[in-house]
């Protein structure tokens, strides 16, 4: 039996990727697109130097007046082959030319050597591929889509210094008893940090709804029987 090719564990027949890891993909590729306003905000440079002079002697030349690592990232993508299981570039690349490279790649799976990925008016590479996903996850190059599609997340994270919260959840796992479970941004799961279990959030609710309120008798009791003990002593 084959295993994920993001994290090894065993994932559903006719899989190259667990469902755990399709979620993680599905978000890295929603905060790509999340994260779009807050690059554009940070293509500016604050300001020059006054006078566009330095100390030091010799002339001044001006700055560029943009920051030229974010606007490589948000440089207009191409669908030349520079990414994608075929990558013939390497070095950062704009975020949309390494995703529709791999869209690319969906393309040329699904139709065949040379097709071209069809994007309609307003749709981003992300939402596209995030279209694509019940194809992704049975590619051969899911992990290598998976490690690009990251270490793109992280470039983009050390511009608009931003990092997801995670959000603990107050109910026990429903299969290992754990209290792991918990909600981070861009996730469309709530998640367990023990056993990997996902739920819906409305999933989530209704468990909540079942088992909270006997673990608050519980603890009730358990309080009263501690404040029981300690005034009998």
């Amino acid at each position: 039996m084959s295993l994920c090719l993001i994290c090894h564990r065993t994932p559903d027949p006719a899989r190259t990727a667990c469902q755990p890891c399709e979620a993680t993909l599905r978000a890295l590729l929603l905060e790509v697109d999340a994260q779009r306003p807050l690059l554009a905000a940070s293509l500016y440079l604050g300001a020059a130097p006054a006078g566009g002079r330095v100390t030091g002697g010799g002339r001044a030349h001006s700055p560029l007046p943009v920051r030229g690592h974010v606007l490589t990232l948000l440089a207009a993508g191409t669908l030349d082959a520079v990414t994608g299981p075929r990558a013939d570039q390497s070095g950062d690349v704009p975020l949309d030319t390494l995703l529709a490279g791999w869209a690319a790649a969906v393309a040329n799976d699904l139709v065949g050597p040379g097709a071209v990925p069809f994007r309609r008016r307003g749709m981003t590479w992300a939402t596209w591929l995030a279209a694509y996903m019940p194809h992704v996850v049975t590619a051969s190059w899911v992990g290598a889509f998976h490690t690009e599609l990251d270490d793109l997340v992280r470039r983009i994270r050390a511009v608009t210094t931003t990092e997801p919260r995670r959000n603990a959840m107050q109910a026990p796992c429903p299969s290992c008893m754990a209290f792991a479970l918990g909600r981070t941004d861009w996730q469309t799961y709530i998640d367990c940090e023990a056993c990997g279990t996902l739920l819906t959030p409305a999933e989530y609710d209704a468990h909540r709804a079942t088992v909270m309120p006997p673990l608050a008798r519980i603890g009730v009791l358990i309080a009263a029987h501690t404040h029981l003990t300690r005034e009998a002593s």
